[in-house]
């Protein structure tokens, strides 16, 4: 199967997102509890990694999307690729916060881990609209 040729953005995005992912649970969460900062900034701390899942899933649902098209030759344009990417990305962070699952680990409900859920979900989406996630010229798929 031919690689798809994904936008040297998005592997960097996706490589920011991760270090800060590690960041954030190794050495900011920790340092934010310890000074006991303001609430504003634990709340921002504890719920940056619903953040990067919604955005970091959608990431990784448009590529196995957009290759499950090429490769089942499927006849969807791009904007209905980001919406399934979106969709599915959202059933499964939303239905974890919801604790309708716990497949994420040991979960505790957070309204505000639910809101950057969903932000990182819309903020992927818009992100999505303004830059192509492939290199392909030409594509017959393209919005």
């Amino acid at each position: 199967m031919k690689e798809m040729p994904i936008k040297g953005f998005y592997k960097r995005l996706f490589g920011v997102a991760f270090l800060t992912f590690l960041l954030n649970k190794f050495y900011l969460r920790p340092w934010v509890v310890e000074k006991e900062l303001a609430d504003f900034w634990q709340i921002i701390v504890f719920s940056l990694p619903n953040f990067i899942e919604a955005a970091m899933g959608t990431l990784i649902l448009t590529g196995v999307f957009l290759q499950l098209r090429v490769y089942r030759n499927m006849v969807l344009r791009d904007i209905h690729i980001y919406w399934m990417a979106v969709g599915a990305t959202a059933v499964y962070v939303i239905s974890q916060e919801l604790k309708f699952h716990n497949l994420g680990g040991n979960n505790v409900y957070d309204p505000y881990d639910l809101l950057a859920s969903i932000i990182g979900l819309v903020a992927t989406f818009i992100v999505l609209q303004i830059v192509d996630f492939t290199d392909l010229q030409n594509n017959e798929h393209h919005k």
